[in-house]
């Protein structure tokens, strides 16, 4: 075999070198297996090339003796060449490491030699795990153009999920890698090949994943001495490069549980927070797919679908009740009738499983349904599939994975209370500012109110002498127009107090006009409505003052015929003096209570009864005067209002002590019939 020239780091192999390092690298794999040693940290820094154009193994800190090692122990190291690691290796499915969780790891290798790059990324160790278990390798073709066809294949297929799938030995893969070669340097191209590895149906499976020290002669032998079996390569072991994540499995359990359940505990937006839960749990378990389903109203609906692809997690929020096109139904009423979770190793090959109608249509293979349960409600279910391989989800990682449903199962609930208090507020919001504008409204009309009052007023006190001036001079003219001439000034003059007369009535007019709110429409209603819609208008500002109001109306279903915007006009006032009356001072007791009696059949009484300062005796008699006020602001017109309106409605206002201080205005409207 020639000496090969230095080739740059990274830069993918040209075709016949690389499959000369592969025969290399193969034939050093194969010396190791026959041996009966399972090396488990197949990288290529463990591959040393001589000057020769052989290949070397090198890292052996974690090989066993296929011959006399047990069962792994739960304390497995996860090392640190998770680039390169099987599946199985990293008891994420339900298979024992072998000599083909080698070929694994030598197939990640040439996809590297032949690509310049690995065929996944990740940023940690629970995604490099979530990488060999669940992605699909994009082809080889999409980084070179070069590559002949079988050979693509060979590799995709020592990188192949299943066990079952690759190559069963070292043997096999190394007369198809010779073939490869022979075609190559005859014709420079490879157009076909029979891989003589899909018939190598002997594969080497040993129980063989287990960190119990190198035990057997063999094995012994190479580790205290150097020295490799005379069938193995020519290399000594080495632990160089080969670093164990504390605790391993358990360890990679934990640090995935913690930081999903500190991603669903920090996280209260529902949205987000199941975009964080289906994310979590499809790194974790390995899944290709999976569906979040909440219950809503008894029934599961699909919220969110995640999917696995060549750019990472695609999550998806959607609301879809779930059919057969979804997911397994079968699989999913079980698990929402018996609350406990459902593991299937192979779902195609299960009795019961395998009629469903999304099985028949999808080659469903592993399959993890996961209850989400809290005080004996189920809130929820996880579904997830792969269908790359059978045995993907553990009991293991099922075990975690109901963990990680509890927890969320408390922050799905924590987030929904969370967005029901939010839109509770948002009502209590909406519901203030809408008092908020009624009581602005009304405000508007109690000011156009005044000024209406105001403005008839004036009108009515200045019409009279202008007519009266307007009516004498006009007499004034005729009288002197008839027996007596008079000069041509008078008439001037005369004229000119006619006109600006006129002028006068127009201003008045134009004034009434302004002011004029056009008819009060008059129907039959309730005076309770008025009272309750004003009492609900000036709570606000009730409770701002600390003060106690209470209503007891009557239960009699008596009308009176009235305008409901000047009612509440009315009431709306005597409130607001009321606690104006009570905001000054220090009252232990701050208290306003709203009656409303019927007394026979004539007439229905309410009373705004306050514990304020009182009326003082000296100003009783004033109280509905017009622009009398005690207040340091106010144009003292409101009670006068208050009054003609209750008057016009055929009813009085009348103003008392309180029976325990303050003061009381009763009001009386007549009934009809």
């Amino acid at each position: 075999m020639p000496v090969w020239p230095d080739n740059p780091p990274g830069e993918p192999l040209p075709i016949e070198r690389f499959i000369q390092r592969a025969m290399a690298a193969t034939a050093a794999l194969a010396g190791v297996h026959e041996a009966g040693l399972l090396h488990r940290d197949i990288r290529p820094d463990n591959l040393i090339e001589d000057p020769n154009g052989g290949i070397h193994l090198s890292g052996f800190g974690l090989s066993v003796d296929v011959h006399s090692a047990s069962a792994l122990p739960a304390s497995d190291p996860i090392f640190s060449s998770l680039a390169y690691m099987a599946p199985e290796q990293a008891r994420r499915v339900q298979r024992q490491a072998d000599q083909r969780s080698d070929l694994y790891a030598l197939g990640m290798t040439f996809y590297e030699w032949l690509a310049g790059r690995l065929p996944f990324s990740a940023k940690d160790a629970v995604e490099w795990v979530y990488c060999h278990v669940a992605r699909i390798p994009p082809p080889l073709t999409q980084h070179r153009g070069d590559i002949p066809e079988p050979l693509a294949d060979l590799v995709h297929r020592l990188i192949a999920k299943n066990p079952d799938d690759r190559y069963q030995s070292a043997a096999g893969l190394q007369r198809d890698l010779s073939e490869m070669l022979r075609q190559w340097q005859q014709l420079g191209d490879i157009p076909d090949l029979p891989l003589h590895g899909q018939y190598d149906l002997t594969p080497a499976r040993y129980a063989a994943d287990t960190t119990t020290p190198w035990q057997g002669s063999a094995a012994t032998a190479w580790r205290s001495s150097g020295a490799a079996p005379s069938n193995g390569p020519t290399s000594a072991p080495s632990v160089l490069g080969v670093t164990s994540l504390a605790g391993g499995r358990d360890a990679l359990d934990l640090s995935s549980l913690m930081k999903s359940a500190h991603a669903l505990r920090d996280e209260h937006e529902q949205d987000r927070l199941i975009e964080a839960l289906l994310s979590n749990t499809i790194l974790h378990a390995g899944a290709q797919r999976a569906l979040l389903l909440l219950v809503k109203d008894e029934a599961p609906i699909i919220c969110a679908a995640g999917q696995g692809g060549d750019e990472g997690l695609r999550i998806e929020l959607v609301d879809t009740v779930p059919d057969k096109h979804h997911l397994p139904l079968s699989i999913l009423y079980r698990v929402m009738r018996t609350r406990q979770r459902l593991v299937l190793d192979d779902v195609m090959a299960d009795a019961y499983f395998a009629t469903d109608e999304y099985v028949r249509q999808h080659p469903v293979r592993s399959a993890l349904c996961v209850p989400l349960v809290r005080q004996g409600r189920v809130l929820g279910v996880l579904y997830l599939e792969n269908n790359l391989a059978p045995g993907v989800f553990t009991v293991c990682r099922a075990e975690v994975l109901e963990l990680l449903a509890s927890q969320a199962a408390i922050s799905l609930e924590t987030a929904r209370l969370h967005h029901q208090l939010e839109q509770e507020n948002a009502r209590r919001r909406d519901v203030e500012n809408a008092l908020r504008s009624a009581r602005t409204r009304l405000a508007h009309v109690a000011q156009a109110t005044v000024m209406g009052e105001l403005a008839a007023s004036i009108a009515h006190e200045i019409n009279q002498p202008l007519a009266s001036l307007v009516s004498n001079a006009a007499a004034g003219i005729r009288w002197l127009n008839r027996e007596t001439p008079q000069v041509e000034e008078a008439l001037s003059a005369l004229r000119d107090i006619v006109a600006e007369g006129k002028r006068a009535g127009e201003i008045v007019h134009a004034l009434q006009s302004l002011a004029r709110q056009g008819p009060h429409h008059r129907r039959r209603l309730r005076v309770n409505d008025v009272i309750r819609h004003v009492v609900a208008l000036t709570g606000v500002e009730v409770e701002q003052q600390r003060v106690l109001m209470t209503t007891h109306l009557t239960c009699s279903p008596a009308r009176v015929c009235a305008s409901s915007v000047q009612l509440q006009q009315v009431l709306l006032n005597l409130i607001l003096n009321a606690l104006d009356a009570m905001s000054a001072g220090d009252h232990v007791l701050r208290r306003l209570s709203i009656t409303s009696e019927v007394v026979g059949d004539d007439y229905v009484v309410v009373s705004v009864e306050d514990t304020g300062r009182g009326i003082d005796p000296q100003y009783r008699d004033k109280l509905f005067d017009a622009f009398f006020t005690t207040k340091d602001k106010g144009m003292g017109m409101g009670l006068a209002i208050c009054q003609s309106i209750v008057i016009a409605h055929g009813g009085h206002l009348y103003a008392m002590p309180a029976r325990f201080g303050g003061a009381t205005f009763v009001l009386t409207l007549p009934i009809v019939g």
